[in-house]
C-alpha cells in the first residue's frame, strides 16, 4: 500500500503549498485535497506550485455542483501546470447535502455520474483537439473548446470516483481510473461490496479493475472521531451499517441528537470504520491490507477548529516519516 496525506477540510490556501511541501518531504505518494470548505481546485493548485514529485488531486471534489466544462477545465489546467502530476477525485454528494451546499439537485446521481465523467473526458478531447461536443444522455455540450486551437496534453488526467454503494462502485469501474473509498467504511464491507461491485463494473466496461484509494481518519480521541463520523451517520450511508448488522442502530443514531449519537458511534460501531485513535498508524493500515492500493491519512473537520485542524495535520505529516508500511 501507497500512503499519502488529505490536507484538512478548512486549511487556508496560503498553508496547503507549505504542508504539500512538507508532506512530500516526508514521503507521502500523494497530497489530496478535500471539498468541504474551501475550492478544492484552488487548494489543488498550490499543492502543485509547492511540489515537484508526488501527485495532487481532489478526494473528492463534488461534481454536481459544477459542469463537466468547468470540472475539465481545471483537471487540465491542472495537469499542464503539475507535469501530469493532477488526479481528478469526483464524488456525487449525498443529495439533501448537495442541495443544502450548492442549492443544486441532480436526479439519477448514479447513471447522472456515469455520464459527467464521459462528459468530461470529452472535454479533455476537445481541448487536446481544438474543436468537438459531447452529446450524452444528460449532458450536451456543443463547445467545450471555446477558444479554437488543440493543447498537447497526453494522457487525460486519471479520473477517480467516490462510491459508499455498489451501484457508484460499479460506475467508478467501468468508466473511472480508481475508486476513492470513504472511511465510512469497514474491511467487510469494502471485500464483500465495494470491490466486487468495482471489478464487475470494470468487466462491463472492458478494462482491468483500476485501484481502490482508502482514506482513513486519524483522530487525537475517540470523542473527535466519533464526531467526524457523525457528520457520515446519514441515511445514504446506511447499508454500510446494514452490512455489519447494525441497521436498527444506524436508525438509532441518525435520529438522535447530536450528543447522544455520538455516544452510541462511539460504542456501536466506531472501531468497525476506517478510524485510527492515536498514534500507532502501523496498526491501523494493517487492518486494511489487501484491501486498497492506495491509502490517505486525514485529520476530523467535522466539529473541530482550523487551527487544530492545521496542529493535527502537521503532526501527522511528521509520523508518517516513521511508518513501517513502505511508502516512497
Amino acid at each position: 500500500m501507497r500512503v499519502g496525506i488529505t490536507l484538512p477540510g478548512g486549511v487556508h490556501p496560503q498553508d496547503a503549498g507549505r504542508l504539500a511541501a512538507q508532506a512530500e518531504a516526508a514521503g507521502c505518494e500523494a497530497v489530496w485535497i478535500l471539498d468541504v470548505r474551501r475550492e478544492p481546485y484552488l487548494l489543488a493548485a498550490a499543492a502543485v506550485q509547492a511540489t515537484l514529485r508526488v501527485q495532487v488531486g481532489t478526494n473528492v471534489a463534488v461534481a454536481f455542483a459544477r459542469s463537466p466544462t468547468v470540472t475539465a477545465t481545471a483537471a487540465w489546467d491542472l495537469a499542464i501546470w503539475s507535469g501530469g502530476r493532477f488526479v481528478l477525485g469526483l464524488g456525487s454528494q449525498v443529495g439533501p447535502t448537495l442541495n443544502a451546499r450548492f442549492g443544486v439537485t441532480a436526479d439519477h446521481p448514479g447513471p447522472r455520474m456515469l455520464d459527467y465523467v464521459r462528459a468530461v473526458r470529452g472535454c479533455f478531447t476537445a481541448f487536446r483537439d481544438g474543436r468537438g461536443r459531447y452529446d450524452g444522455a444528460f449532458y450536451q455540450i456543443d463547445r467545450p473548446a471555446f477558444q479554437p486551437g488543440g493543447e498537447d496534453l497526453e494522457p487525460d488526467p486519471p479520473i477517480y470516483l467516490a462510491a459508499v454503494n455498489p451501484f457508484m462502485s460499479g460506475v467508478a469501474g467501468e468508466v473511472g481510473d480508481g475508486l476513492a473509498a470513504h472511511p465510512f467504511s469497514t474491511p467487510e464491507y469494502l471485500r464483500d461490496v465495494l470491490r466486487p461491485a468495482l471489478a464487475a463494473g470494470a468487466s462491463r466496461g472492458g478494462r482491468a479493475t483500476p485501484p481502490v484509494l482508502l482514506q482513513l481518519l486519524v483522530a487525537p480521541t475517540r470523542a473527535a472521531a466519533a464526531t467526524q463520523m457523525y457528520a457520515y451517520s446519514v441515511p445514504g450511508y446506511r447499508r454500510v451499517l446494514d452490512h455489519a448488522g447494525l441497521g436498527e442502530l444506524a436508525d438509532r443514531v441518525i435520529t438522535a441528537r447530536r450528543d447522544e449519537a455520538r455516544e452510541l458511534i462511539d460504542r456501536g460501531y466506531l472501531d468497525r470504520l476506517g478510524v485510527i485513535i492515536g498514534d500507532d498508524l502501523d496498526a491501523g493500515i494493517e487492518r486494511w491490507r489487501g484491501l486498497a492500493e492506495r491509502i490517505t491519512l486525514s485529520v476530523p473537520w467535522f466539529g473541530t477548529s482550523d487551527s487544530d485542524q492545521l496542529d493535527q495535520i502537521e503532526r501527522l505529516i511528521e509520523r508518517i516519516r516513521t511508518l513501517e508500511v513502505p511508502h516512497p
